[in-house]
């Protein structure tokens, strides 16, 4: 039961098998979310110990557990899992000292049991990353945005997200995502995209956009695809692309990462794995009505 866990053995590239039983966990982790939350929420309630000599009372208590349950229902269930972690771990380090029990210390690590230890480790490597990522949001979101050369635009608002404002200032013009030794100023350089630095769909999506956009109208945009790896059909094409609202036209590219892997990032087999966990990836470009103009490029992933 465990390998069958540990490794998908069914065919495809190794990322993707590696990564089936992520998209399982990710799958369920509603349920378990839910279960976590209101389970550790009713053990806390009832440990009569953790309130000796705090101001927590027995009616917000249940104010603690109504709100959490609530949430799982509603569909926070990811943030507020998080969060109930972080508070777990809060009072793990606490509880000891309030129920008169020596609580854990920065000096006493060491002498503390192997599972404490690890409770520990895991607690720091789960939330080590919005340590980073809370400064980032801010900076972002105080930051004025650039769209850089050319202009970066999206089709709907949320669509600009941190991801792909952080990828705008790292790649403010199309030179900025070729290969070493490739000049944008020539046509040619511009499908010498270097997708070694691209590690978020952000990247992607900005990069995609600023050589696609110097490289030609509608009728163009499937030779600059194939020659990114991507597999153009022979609808959603330069010969035959998409009309949409307002007479825009759109071409679409594929990726399999099932078979392939994932086409970003192209080194670290952690990030890979995690970024293998969909079975493909398409590219959306979208022009003007009269196919001269690429407006919007977005980029999705398949998971079911």
């Amino acid at each position: 039961m465990m390998s069958s866990l540990l490794w998908y053995s069914g065919e495809g590239h190794y990322t993707h098998r590696a990564a089936a039983p992520l998209f399982m966990l990710a799958f369920l982790s509603p349920v378990f979310a839910g279960f976590i939350i209101i389970f550790s929420s009713l053990f806390y309630w009832l440990d009569r110990r953790a309130f000796r000599g705090t101001k927590l009372s027995f009616k917000r208590s249940i104010v603690l557990v109504l709100v959490l349950a609530v949430g799982v229902l509603t569909g926070y269930f990811n943030f507020l899992l998080g969060v109930f972690f972080l508070f777990l771990l809060l009072y793990w380090i606490t509880t000891g000292r309030v129920a008169g029990r020596p609580g854990w210390s920065v000096s006493g690590f060491l002498h503390t049991k192997w599972d404490e230890k690890l409770y520990l480790i895991a607690m720091i490597v789960l939330f080590a990353p919005m340590v980073f990522w809370l400064p980032s949001a801010m900076f972002y979101a105080a930051m004025p945005m650039k769209s850089g050369t050319p202009t970066f635009q999206v089709q709907y608002e949320h669509q600009m997200d941190l991801d792909v404002k952080r990828a705008l200032r790292r790649f403010p013009d199309a030179q900025a995502c070729l290969e070493r030794g490739a000049n944008a100023a020539n046509r040619e350089d511009l499908v010498r995209m270097d997708w070694d630095k691209v590690l978020t769909s952000g990247d992607a999506k900005v990069c995609s956009f600023r050589l696609l956009h110097g490289w030609g109208g509608v009728s163009e945009a499937a030779n600059w695809l194939k020659a990114q790896g991507f597999r153009v059909g022979k609808s959603f094409s330069s010969d035959a692309p998409f009309v949409g609202s307002g007479g825009t036209l759109r071409v679409d590219g594929s990726w399999s990462i099932k078979n392939n892997g994932p086409r970003f990032p192209t080194s670290g087999t952690i990030r890979r794995v995690f970024n293998a966990v969909p079975y493909g990836m398409g590219v959306r470009a979208t022009y003007s009505p009269d196919g001269q103009e690429l407006l919007y490029l977005d980029i999705d992933f398949s998971t079911l």
